[in-house]
């Protein structure tokens, strides 16, 4: 499995090393040689945040702080939609879709989602369409929702394993990374996207979230469904600040299982103290 570096992510740029923090102590928990240190002035993560209504879905999210970016390591789950909830505005395709993601918010107005999607996936010996989603791809989406193109080279499948992190690179800028950590080592997606709010100034509050989406629900109750995802697996991940890069353990999270914990079944794993767990959710149990 290969990881990337710090170099690759840019946590070497010289304005990203001003914006960190000197740690006064190390433990010995660690991941990918990323070590615990306790942080002077570092702030808490609330003990609990409202679920905004309208999907299924674990997020863990950190305190609004001086954070610069997030990093993990995921497998990436399995799929199921209900045949029962579909779409007749779109061809019949499902009410549900799922996604993996990380992102941020910027001085509580600014909203960054970025990382995987379930989509079409394009077949690369004939060009064509897939008729229904089948595949995990990249997407950014800030006031608009953005993807790559759909060719092999961006697409991954239930299973695969990957690195995905959100940082900022400059001001008002954050660089999306999906890194294949797995069978496909060539595999990788990168992009810099404009991000207002972002700027040194502004506390900074980034998650990693697992979702069952649901289409034109946002804001409203979440609809029942058999739809379910299984087998995702974080197997590590870490906040950073500047050059520097901590654990997102339980210590530095607050734990949302939205709409309620019944949907969202959370085991506990040996990397738990460097921010891993597996994530199943189930729409009807």
């Amino acid at each position: 499995m290969r990881f990337l570096s710090l170099r690759e992510m840019a946590l070497g740029l010289a304005f990203l090393s001003a914006w960190g923090c000197k740690s006064t102590a190390s433990s010995t928990a660690s991941n990918g040689g990323v070590t615990d240190q306790k942080i002077v002035g570092e702030v808490p993560p609330a003990a609990s945040i409202p679920c905004f209504p309208g999907a299924y879905y674990r997020k863990v999210v950190s305190s609004f702080d001086t954070w610069t970016g997030i990093t993990g390591v995921v497998v990436l789950g399995h799929p199921t939609t209900d045949p029962n909830r579909l779409d007749d505005r779109r061809n019949n395709l499902p009410l549900d879709n799922f996604s993996i993601y990380m992102g941020g918010n910027a001085g509580e107005h600014y909203e960054v989602d970025a990382g995987m999607t379930w989509t079409f996936s394009v077949d690369k010996a004939t060009g064509k369409t897939s008729a229904q989603r089948i595949a995990w791809r990249p997407f950014w989406r800030t006031t608009v929702w953005n993807n790559p193109p759909n060719v092999e080279q961006y697409t991954w499948h239930p299973g695969d394993t990957i690195q995905m992190s959100v940082v900022m690179v400059a001001p008002q800028k954050l660089r999306m990374v999906i890194a294949d950590a797995g069978k496909h080592p060539k595999k990788r997606f990168e992009v810099d996207f404009a991000a207002e709010g972002f700027t040194q100034e502004a506390p900074r509050q980034f998650k990693r979230v697992n979702a069952i989406d649901q289409v034109r629900n946002e804001g409203k109750p979440v609809q029942p469904t058999t739809a379910h995802v299984k087998g995702s697996e974080w197997l590590y991940t870490t906040l950073h600040r500047g050059d520097l890069q901590v654990p997102m353990h339980p210590g530095r999270f607050t734990d949302m299982r939205c709409d309620n914990a019944q949907h969202i079944v959370v085991t506990t794993t040996a990397n738990a103290k460097v921010g891993g767990e597996k994530i199943d959710i189930v729409g009807k149990r």
